[in-house]
């Protein structure tokens, strides 16, 4: 049926007058379907069709999209990046974790099938990087296996990164492979980590769809048989939705395809927000049709002007809707990137199905008596409620101000979560997983935290390891941090061979030890000293017996040497020898004593032989000049004895004494043989045997004089060595003070390691996993008692950070970047993201709805105060929320639904403020009051269907198990039917007839509205 004219109603004294409200460009769109009525649907169906032909299905391009659920460029994700690189670490910004428990332990064909498994791993080069097995390094095997054996774990390093394609299957190629190596068996083996936890949430969201789409499905036709009476009628909003649900599913595998981001996220919220906003604009458009036909149009004319005077409505709802889905692609987080411009697309084709392929529909029922209104019900019930608020203002104000702000206080308790564990099943793969480490190792064992040191210098040396330690030491004191460990302290406890106290105690053991066996030996410092005395003695008594027993020889030797050489002048000495021979016959008798003193001046010497080197080699000597002198004489001593003086002193001693004969006699001889005597004086005179004489008296008395000095060096020398015993006795007691006092504290404990540890095999061993390759990069396992996915874990980790960093000043580590690279860095990460997307997006939400309402009322005042209640209203749906996951289920809010509610809750709160405002610009034609009270008639069943609508496809997302979409329909749904029932029935009314004109400041004022 063609239309040609613009329709008016045939009766209604109560409905709008012409004014600005009707559209006419939608009239002409609307006369156009009606005209070609059936080439639209047609098109619409072809369109579905082919978008399903040409395009995969909307499932498996998501799942064929890599989709980061972080910037690659955050803080943490460097951090990872450089530690793994520093350390030659293949896959270590993406590590999965495959725990395995059985009973029995790790018997020989466990460890076998492990081994196997082990095997496979590392042949499966396409998804994995790195096989980090503990188990085979005995150093790290008492890492990997639990305290009761019954429980191990795996670190693999695999492909892609956190959250994308490549990743999912990395992880379901490990889980194959894992699960063929003990199938059969008692051992269960589960794979697990935070890509594991991401895949299988991703996963979880994939099955939960259809339950989630049939839900919301049932919940809307109930609603629109609730609201309709007839089904034929709720089947026309379930078609158009139908078909553009086609169509938006088709529209977005396309724009997958060329990299559009999305999500299984992605498409459970936008069928939702689909269905939800679809079935509204379908019955708000349904609502003014059946309006026109009471008031006796002509189907086809009432399909006319309801999407002309409606559909301007609901062009300005899908658009506010739509650029505020639109604006999170302002957003970092890809949580909201990928939902917001797939919502603003299905928001997009929801409104083009309702304006082009709904009035075709409508008039091919109306054809058929299908569709047609029925009696109204509630429209009394609606006059009533005006009435009440135009009459009661101020309390029904009071009450519905009480109830949000209520609710709304109870969201300042709201405790956020970032763990995605949680927002899964219990009996999901990586949940299990975790469940068997829990049991079994430390909650963070698997989810490990590093502190990290990048220095430009090379980290190994003796001041560079003693600032890592003192900077590992303040960490490990931090409240919450319980357990340090790196290559100062690879137990966790400072490295006990490098502690001062510890290194002293050593040192005082080895001087107790000098101590103990110079006291052991104090009797041969004694011997030594009396061996001294003894040879001085004997020494002195020869220089004695020398000087007493020679020295009337050498005179006589002098002479006779004279008289060697002219005897026949000295004839007379023989008369002279005659006169003095009972002094010769004396000497004679003295010669018995000289020979044993020249032999005991020789034992002394030999004796005391041996000491020369330890005088020799004694620094301290050098610097004491009589020490020096007695080192000097004592060599001379030594050398006149190789020359064996002392033996020819004993035979000639022998000689003299040996005679039996009286020295006149031999005088008497003498003179008859002096011819010869003279011969053979003459030949000995050459040979000078006076001097040799004197020379040797001289000797012998510088040797007495030496060893006397050499008696009295031996005697300081034991007097000292007893000294620096007593002293290092003083010394070690000392030494073993601090260890003993101080014990291990950290404040008393200095510590020293010099560089040439790294040499030894085995601490090199340790140090690999802790000190990179050039030895500029060193890090610290740090961890904790917080469970690592928690907030106290993030607050922990920027106090781990800023401690570390306060350690640097004034030492090695000056010139070093420091930070910490871990899960709960990427949750901190996320959290400072999430608080950076919250900030941009509401603003720029409430900018977006904020400047349509004005467009749409051509008005300041009205948008401004419909914003502060669609916040309200947010504000009391997040309580509610609050208090029935947090208060009454023990569940914190997951980290994502607060922004998706705003944005959801805002934007479509706007439809409502939308539809409501501007029929009371219609219906404000004589005053304020009255325009209020017939708004509320007439739009209270459409605003309260449209509410219970939305509220009941958000609601749907509770037929899930994921725990952000479950929360999200839960706080949407409720901030929704909270908007139908309070803020648009009672709040906003109530302000709108207080103000009255000044709802339209700064433009004029309906006409008919008093001053």
């Amino acid at each position: 049926m063609e239309v040609t004219k613009r329709p008016r109603p045939a009766v209604d004294p109560e409905g709008p007058q012409e004014r600005g409200e009707y559209n006419v460009t939608l009239e002409r769109l609307a006369r156009f379907t009606l005209r070609h009525r059936a080439w639209v649907v047609l098109a619409w169906v072809a369109a579905a069709i082919s978008l399903a032909v040409a395009f995969p299905q909307l499932e498996a391009v998501v799942r064929d999209q890599s989709l980061d659920p972080l910037p690659r460029d955050i803080a943490s994700f460097r951090s990872l990046d450089t530690m793994g690189e520093a350390f030659h670490e293949k896959g270590s910004t993406n590590t999965v974790v495959i725990a395995m428990e059985n009973p029995a332990g790790i018997d020989e064909d466990t460890r076998a099938r492990y081994d196997a498994m082990v095997r496979d791993l590392r042949a499966d080069t396409t998804h994995v990087l790195a096989v980090r097995d503990l188990l085979a390094d005995p150093v790290t095997a008492s890492q990997a296996v639990s305290d009761d054996t019954r429980a191990w774990y795996l670190p693999i390093g695999i492909t892609g990164t956190l959250g994308g394609t490549t990743s999912t299957l990395a992880i379901e190629s490990v889980r194959h492979i894992a699960s063929d190596a003990f199938d059969g068996t008692g051992t269960s083996v589960y794979v697990t980590g935070p890509p594991a936890t991401f895949s299988d949430q991703i996963t979880t969201a994939e099955a939960d769809l259809n339950v989630i789409t049939l839900v919301t499905v049932g919940l809307i036709v109930a609603i629109l048989l609730i609201v309709y009476r007839s089904v034929f009628t709720a089947l026309l909003p379930l078609i158009v939705v139908g078909i553009s649900l086609a169509v938006g599913r088709g529209l977005l595998s396309a724009f997958g395809e060329v990299g559009f981001p999305l999500s299984q996220f992605t498409i459970a919220f936008m069928t939702v927000v689909l269905l939800g906003a679809g079935v509204d604009y379908s019955v708000f458009l349904i609502s003014r049709y059946h309006e026109r036909l009471r008031q006796g149009m002509d189907p086809d004319d009432a399909i006319i002007d309801a999407t002309a005077s409606i559909g301007r409505v609901i062009l300005a709802s899908a658009a506010t809707v739509a650029l505020a889905f639109l604006a999170m692609l302002m957003a970092r987080l890809s949580a909201f990137a990928s939902v917001g411009p797939a919502c603003a697309i299905a928001v997009a084709v929801g409104f083009a199905a309702t304006v082009t392929l709904l009035p075709p529909v409508l008039s091919v029922a109306a054809r058929r008596g299908i569709g047609m209104p029925r009696r109204e019900l509630t429209r009394r019930y609606w006059n009533r409620v005006g009435v009440l608020v135009i009459r009661r203002p101020a309390g029904l104000f009071a009450i519905s101000m009480v109830i949000l702000l209520g609710a709304g206080a109870a969201a300042t308790t709201m405790q956020l979560t970032y763990d995605d564990r949680t927002g899964q099943p219990d009996d999901t793969d990586s949940n299990l997983g975790y469940a068997v480490l829990d049991r079994h190792f430390p909650k963070d064992i698997v989810v490990t935290e590093f502190l990290v040191v990048r220095s430009p210098d090379d980290l190994r040396t003796a001041a560079g390891l003693a600032d890592l330690e003192q900077m590992a030491a303040r960490v490990a004191q931090i409240p919450g941090v319980t357990r340090v460990v790196g290559i100062t302290r690879p137990t966790g406890e400072r490295l006990r061979q490098a502690q001062l106290p510890r290194q002293n105690a050593q040192i005082a053991a080895r001087v107790q030890e000098s101590v103990d066996g110079g006291e052991a030996r104090r009797g041969d410092l004694a011997a030594l000293a009396a061996g001294a005395d003894q040879l001085a003695d004997a020494l002195s008594e020869l220089n004695s017996q020398i000087a007493d027993n020679l020295g009337p020889l050498d005179s006589l030797l002098t002479q006779a040497q004279r008289a060697g050489v002219q005897a026949t002048r000295y004839r007379p000495l023989l008369d002279q020898l005659a006169e003095n021979s009972a002094a010769l016959d004396q000497l004679g008798r003295a010669a018995t004593g000289l020979g044993p003193a020249a032999q005991r001046t020789d034992k002394a010497i030999t004796a005391m032989s041996p000491l020369l080197p330890a005088i020799d080699n004694a620094p301290w000597c050098d610097g004491v000049p009589a020490c020096v002198a007695l080192r000097t004489q004592a060599h001379e001593l030594v050398a006149a004895q190789r020359t064996g003086v002392f033996t020819d002193v004993t035979a000639l001693a022998g000689a003299l004494g040996s005679s039996d004969t009286p020295t006149s006699e031999m005088i008497t001889q003498l003179q008859s043989t002096v011819t010869t005597l003279t011969s053979t004086l003459g030949a000995a005179s050459s040979n000078d045997l006076a001097g040799r004489l004197a020379e040797l008296r001289s000797g012998v008395g510088q040797l007495a004089d030496g060893a006397r000095m050499l008696a009295d060096g031996v005697h300081a020398l034991v007097d000292s060595n007893l000294q620096m015993l007593g002293d290092m006795a003083q010394l070690a007691t000392q030494l073993r003070a601090p260890s003993r006092e101080t014990g291990d504290t950290a404040s008393a404990a200095g510590f020293y390691l010099p560089a040439e540890t790294f040499g030894n095999r085995q601490f090199a061993d340790v140090a690999r996993q802790f000190v990179s390759p050039d030895g500029k990069t060193v890090r610290f396992a740090v961890q904790t008692a917080h469970d690592p996915y928690t907030d106290e874990a993030m607050r922990l980790t920027a106090t781990v950070h800023d401690v570390a960093v306060s350690a640097q000043p004034n030492t090695a580590l000056a010139g070093a970047d420091v930070f910490v690279a871990g899960f709960p860095a990427i949750n901190s990460d996320l959290q400072r993201l999430l608080t950076a997307d919250f900030r941009v997006l509401a603003i720029a939400t409430l900018a977006i709805v904020g400047l349509i309402l004005m467009l749409l009322l051509r008005a300041v005042v009205a948008p401004l105060y419909l914003l502060g209640t669609v916040v309200l209203n947010y504000a009391a749906a997040l309580g509610l929320g609050v208090l029935f996951f947090q208060h009454l289920l023990g569940e914190q809010i997951n980290w994502a639904v607060p922004l998706l509610a705003f944005i959801v809750l805002v934007a479509v709160g706007a439809d409502y403020n939308m539809l409501l405002v501007s029929r009371l610009r219609e219906e404000t034609t004589s005053s304020t009051r009255v325009g209020v009270l017939r708004t509320v008639t007439h739009t209270g069943s459409v605003i309260t269907s449209a509410g219970i609508i939305f509220a009941g496809s958000m609601f749907g997302l509770m037929a899930g198990s994921v725990a952000s979409l479950v929360q999200a329909g839960f706080i949407i749904g409720a901030g929704l039917l909270l908007d139908t029932f309070i803020v648009r029935t009672i709040v906003v009314p109530v302000i709108a007839a207080k103000l009255g004109r000044a709802n339209w400041w700064p433009s004029r004022p309906p006409a008919g509205v008093p001053h």
